[in-house]
């Protein structure tokens, strides 16, 4: 149980993809700053991702390696699909963005695959929980950053880049060994 959840808030605080990888950041960037659209665009690619990790687990032993990325294309972008028929609207511009992160994290995931697939699964949730976790912090040091004077060379993406840095570097504190 313990080894269960150090695995996750290892995957959300230390390991995560969005922050320390790099991986899927795009949406952090500029992002809308409402809570209920970052919630869920959160936990959108938390759920896609799970399950894309674990069909991905699933069809490792079946197919070679280069088949592999063809199989995650188009199982992320079915499985975005039916969330968005599940949903019963259309998810206009959050298509590619779920797509991509959930394809970019379960490929991350795949790549150092453990061999059960609970641990894969873990591995996801925490993935995807980090990336939630991302997205809430970077919008509240948006919020923060607004209000601040800025000389004219910072405003924008160059203190959106600084911020998700510090950011990164404040969870690299974080260490479960």
């Amino acid at each position: 149980m313990k080894e269960t959840i150090l695995l996750i808030l290892g995957f959300v605080l230390v390991n995560n993809y969005a922050l320390t990888a790099y991986l899927g950041l795009t949406p952090l960037l500029g992002f809308s700053r409402q809570r209920d659209k970052i919630l869920a665009l959160g936990l959108s690619v938390t759920g896609v991702t799970l399950l894309l990790s674990a069909l991905l687990w699933l069809l490792r032993a079946l197919l070679p390696a280069y088949w592999q990325l063809l199989a995650a294309a188009v199982l992320v972008l079915a499985l975005v699909y039916l969330l968005q028929l599940l949903l019963g609207k259309k998810l206009g511009l959050w298509f590619p963005v779920i797509a991509l992160n959930s394809a970019v994290f379960a490929l991350a995931l795949n790549v150092a695959a453990a061999e059960e697939l609970l641990t894969v699964i873990l591995s996801a949730l925490g993935v995807g929980l980090g990336f939630l976790l991302a997205l809430f912090l970077l919008s509240g040091v948006q919020d923060r950053i607004e209000e601040q004077h800025l000389p004219k060379a910072f405003r924008g993406f160059p203190i959106q880049i600084l911020a998700a840095a510090i950011v990164a570097l404040a969870l690299t504190a974080f260490n479960f060994q």
